[in-house]
């Protein structure tokens, strides 16, 4: 009778903790960001997308083009990558910044129903944050090919995070 109890407990917290693995957490990403706060809303893609990078460095336009072709890959939406020292207002930027929290790896991104815009000093700081930045889009963002029926959009949050290499 005992044995049955705890073959009982342990599959009630089985089911338990596997159930909130299926809920909607909205802010998984992985590995977890040094800090995340869950915001109201979502910016939902347009059709026609412009992810903007705010410099000329051919390393961060190499990330844009990726990010723009796997979005049009998997959505079909319209995706362009801009250069040169502007910004959207609703649609993706990359901004480099000086910022002495950012360090090699460090990014910030803030996510709000108007646009997303990524925050880094370096490179690979970018790369990370435009990893957290699709692990927040619907999982069909890792695809090969066109999905229908998707709402593509992304959970608003400001996340800062400084990786480890």
């Amino acid at each position: 009778m005992m044995f049955m109890n705890k073959i009982a407990y342990f599959v009630i917290v089985f089911l338990a903790g596997g159930l909130s693995l299926f809920g909607q957490n909205k802010y998984v990403i992985s590995p977890k960001p040094t800090h995340l706060d869950a915001k109201e809303g979502q910016f939902i893609l347009p059709q026609n997308l412009i992810i903007a990078v705010a410099s000329t460095e051919p390393s961060l336009r190499h990330l844009a083009e990726e990010l723009a072709q796997q979005i049009g890959l998997v959505s079909g939406r319209d995706t362009r990558v801009f250069a040169g020292n502007f910004r959207v207002k609703d649609g993706i930027n990359l901004v480099v910044s000086k910022d002495l929290k950012l360090g090699e790896n460090g990014y910030f991104l803030e996510v709000t129903p108007k646009n997303v815009v990524i925050t880094a000093e370096q490179t690979q700081g970018f790369r990370h944050g435009l990893e957290s930045l699709k692990q927040l889009l619907p999982p069909q963002i890792f695809g090969k090919t066109r999905v229908a029926g998707i709402k593509w959009y992304v959970p608003c949050c400001y996340i800062e995070d400084q990786p480890h290499p």
